[in-house]
């Protein structure tokens, strides 16, 4: 009995305790703390399990995790036979699987899982038991979210859009659905207008596969401008963990052109100048296309920039317009060419301003093919321009033609009178007018002016031809019309007689006449006459032939520009002979007289030379050269310029000093013998100039004839040939013992009662007779030279040489001479060249002035002896027969024409 009495209180006491165990637990489990957890789907979690025991001497053994769904752990720590970080870790494979690990470092300690799924959502517990203490339980209630995947915008057709969205009209209506897929929970669906939640929004959920699409439409009754370029977005979110899903497009719009103006329009344009007119438009998207019109004709030259925000289109036409364009509408049009619209248009009516267009007419009364001179000519000038023209001119061969009625030039607003118009009056007439666009000039009227035939001037006029020469003379006049007929006459001293038509030629204003004179006779003038349909030549174009020569001395001659190594020299040429002629220049130094130097001049005596020594004396020799020999040279004394010297500097000390030095005492002596000295001089010059007023008296009774004034003591004789084939007999004396010169001084003395009387030479009447027998006298050579002159008359000596028949003119006045009357000729004779051939080394010696005959070593003015003058003839020194002897001389024989 006592045994089952104990078996029955055995089992009583167990059940007790079992009881008691199962109240606690059931108080603990009533007690167990829940933590709420939410996590996103793909992110990790860490749910918290708290183990920490208060018990000092307490540990860790268990750590046990469990889902509500299951019965069995899904996870667990076991450091019940080890140390607790040294616990051995255990998870479900059909829950956590390798997602799963425990954290006891942390406070509390978590379970983390990494990338949890939706089907990790649940209530989980964690159980730990301790050594000591009690085992703890707690639970977490995990939550999984599921965002939303994908967000699909379509337009009013369905039509799926990324980012833009249009394009729109202004005033359009516009619809767009967003659908939203995905989520868990639903997400909420809005849509926000540049960034604002717009209200009218509408979500609704449409239901399909698992997951769901929520939709929400956006309504937009009127787009204006101001919805260019807005943003419209749709948002789906779920949770306040992650950013919300969401997708934006652009509204794109096009819109017409809000304006368009041409700049600086309506505004007159110049004709014929470039200009770049803008037009501009604005408001247009895209930017607007911009053309030009005119008179509805497209202008296509025209080009578009567009500014930086596209809002803006200016486009530029370069454009040239005409008079033509007077009146014509020129417009530019901008329009949208996405839009039907219609185009806007700006323009304006032209108004061209050009410069005067002037037309010139002759008078109605006038035949332009048959004015001649002395006829009145008269033009009008008709001139359209806009603006008018202020003023009008006229132009002659381009220069401006003055109202002036001295000169016959009448000048009245647009009208233009010549009075009895000249050829110089022919010519290119035009008018000008002018206004504020510029000039207008017309087109040049030539006025042909009609006239007799006239010499031409600056023609030669005199012809140098030897005997039996041809020569072909040239005739030249001025005509209008130039059909010409010519004819010639020659005229001498017997008569006039007409050439025949065989010896001459003629084209156009031009006519040659072959000539070869064969006697002296032959030597006369030359007429020409020409002839056309307006009448004949009044006078005549007259050419003097005459016997060739050779030519004059060169004048005016001088020595310029100098230097260590150059000088230059320049002359004015004399008369060529009647043949053209050229020029030498020889230079020889002046000590040795050897030639340093020669130049020729084919036009004009000026030379340059160089390559000279420098500080030499010169002397230079100009000669005039023609086909028939040299003149007689002009001689210029040149120096070059010497070289700079050097000078060396010395100190005082240096420099040599002076023997004697100069006293008080002896500045005295020798001041008083230059006064003396001074006296002595005075004296001799009074008692000099006496001398030859004592020997005038004597001398006055034999003086006669003179050469250029002459000269009562030169120490110079007259040099004459008592024979023409025997040795010369010559003497020396002086000119006023010869009887060359008078003086013809006053009477009784008079000279030396008043010495301020200049004494003035006088011509023997004699002297006057033989010097016009001599111009009656031909002075042609006929034969050659040969033995030696009595004497050597300078060129230019008798004033009565001239050409045959020419009225008395000199020769140096023919080639001045224009126009001479057929009739009236004198008579005088030829000028012959007399003057020895120049040849070797140069002999007589000639500058600036008239010839010089070489006397030995001086020079002196041959004289010139009329047949009334005898001259003794005595022997002279050697010396001067010796240097006589070398002179040429010529031998001429006169003849009568």
């Amino acid at each position: 009995m006592t045994g089952a009495k104990c078996e029955i209180s055995s089992k009583m006491l167990l059940a007790g305790t079992l009881l008691l165990a199962l109240a606690a637990t059931a108080s603990a489990v009533k007690e167990v703390p829940i933590t709420n957890m939410v996590a996103i789907a793909g992110e990790a979690t860490y749910m918290p399990c708290d183990i920490t025991t208060p018990e000092p001497m307490d540990a860790v053994v268990l750590v046990l995790w469990y889902r509500e769904d299951l019965g069995t752990p899904i996870y667990s720590v076991d450091g019940r036979d080890k140390n607790f970080s040294q616990a051995e870790r255990w998870s479900a494979e059909n829950v956590f699987g390798s997602r799963a690990y425990f954290i006891s470092d942390r406070n509390p300690a978590e379970l983390g899982i990494d990338s949890v799924k939706v089907t990790d959502a649940g209530t989980y517990r964690c159980r730990v038991d301790f050594k000591v203490a009690q085992t703890r339980n707690s639970k977490v209630n995990l939550t999984i979210i599921v965002p939303p995947q994908r967000i699909v915008i379509t337009d009013e057709v369905g039509t799926e859009r990324v980012s833009v969205v249009g394009p729109y009209v202004e005033g359009s209506k516009l619809i767009l659905r967003c659908d939203v897929f995905g989520g868990q929970p639903v997400p909420k669906v809005r849509w926000l207008r540049n960034d604002v939640v717009v209200q009218s929004s509408s979500p609704r959920r449409k239901k399909q596969s698992p997951g769901g699409v929520v939709s929400a439409e956006i309504l937009i009754d009127q787009l204006d401008r101001k919805d260019v370029h807005s943003e419209l977005t749709c948002q789906a979110i779920n949770n306040n963990k992650t950013a919300p899903l969401s997708a934006s497009v652009h509204v794109d719009m096009n819109f017409r052109p809000l304006n368009v103006l041409i700049l600086g329009a309506n505004q007159p344009l110049s004709a014929g100048r470039r200009y770049d007119l803008l037009c501009q438009s604005s408001g247009s998207r895209p930017p607007a296309t911009i053309t030009w019109w005119r008179n509805g004709q497209r202008l296509t030259k025209s080009k578009e920039t567009t500014s930086n925000d596209g809002n803006t289109t200016t486009s530029t036409l370069s454009f040239t317009p005409s008079k033509e364009d007077e009146g014509h509408y020129l417009s530019c049009r901008a329009e949208n060419p996405h839009l039907s619209a219609d185009a806007l248009e700006d323009g304006w009516k032209l108004e061209i301003l050009y410069i005067p267009e002037a037309t010139i007419h002759l008078g109605t009364s006038l035949s332009p093919d048959n004015i001649r001179e002395g006829t009145d000519v008269y033009f009008d000038c008709r001139v359209n321009a806009r603006p008018a023209a202020y003023k009008v001119e006229w132009r002659h061969n381009g220069k401006p033609l003055n109202h002036n009625t001295a000169a016959g030039v009448i000048v009245s607003n647009q009208s233009l009178v010549l009075q009895k118009v000249g050829r110089n009056s022919a010519g290119n007439y035009s008018c000008v007018g002018f206004n504020t666009e510029g000039d207008g000039e017309s087109d040049a009227f030539f006025l042909d002016v009609l006239y007799a035939p006239t010499c031409r001037p600056s023609q030669p006029r005199v012809h140098g031809v030897a005997k039996q020469e041809r020569a072909r003379i040239q005739c030249n006049v001025d005509a209008n019309p130039v059909d010409l007929k010519f004819r010639w006459t020659f005229n001498n001293s017997a008569d006039s007689v007409d050439v025949a038509s065989a010896q001459m030629t003629h084209s156009g204003t031009q006519s040659w006449l072959t000539y070869t004179p064969m006697t002296e006779l032959d030597y006369g003038s030359l007429l020409c006459w020409a002839s056309n349909k307006v009448g004949s030549q009044r006078l005549p174009c007259v050419f003097h032939i005459i016997a060739a020569g050779r030519p004059d001395q060169v004048h005016n001659c001088s020595v310029l520009n100098s230097s260590t190594h150059s000088f230059s020299v320049s002359c004015t040429e004399g008369f060529n002979g009647g043949l053209p002629q050229s020029f030498l220049l020889e230079v020889r130094e002046t000590a040795t007289q050897e030639l340093a130097a020669n130049a020729t001049a084919p036009n004009s005596p000026k030379f340059m030379l160089g390559g000279l020594k420098p500080g030499t004396s010169y002397r230079a020799f100009v000669f005039s050269v023609n086909a028939k020999g040299k003149s007689e040279p002009v001689v210029l004394h040149a120096n070059t310029l010497r070289l700079p010297e050097k000078q060396l500097t010395t100190s005082e000390s240096d420099r040599p000093r002076s023997g004697l030095k100069l006293t008080p005492t002896m500045s005295v002596l020798v001041g008083v013998a230059a006064a003396l000295l001074v006296v002595a001089l005075v004296a001799c010059a009074v008692l000099r100039s006496q001398c030859p007023s004592r020997d005038r008296p004597k001398n006055r009774a034999n003086q006669q004839g003179g050469v250029d004034g002459g000269s009562c003591s030169i120490g110079l004789g007259l040099l004459e040939k008592t024979g023409s084939s025997t040795p010369t007999t010559l003497k020396l004396e002086p000119l006023a013992a010869m009887g060359a010169v008078s003086d013809c001084s006053p009477p009784d003395g008079a000279d030396e009662k008043d010495p301020d009387i200049i004494p003035q030479p006088c011509i023997d009447p004699d002297e006057v007779a033989f010097m016009r027998h001599r111009q009656l006298v031909s002075t042609i050579d006929t034969t050659p030279p040969h033995g030696r002159s009595s004497h050597i008359p300078p060129p230019g000596q008798f004033a009565g040489y001239c050409t045959l028949r020419n009225g008395g003119l000199g020769l140096r006045d023919l080639n001045t001479m224009v126009e001479m009357q057929p009739t009236g000729y004198s008579q005088c004779t030829l000028p012959r060249p007399h003057h020895s051939p120049w040849g070797g080394p140069p002999g007589p010696s000639v500058q600036l002035g008239p010839p010089m005959v070489q006397y030995g070593s001086r020079y002196a003015p041959p004289p010139v002896v009329p047949p009334s003058a005898k001259a003794e003839l005595t022997p002279v020194p050697s010396q001067f027969e010796d240097d006589l002897s070398e002179a040429p001389l010529v031998t001429k024989r006169e003849s009568t024409v």
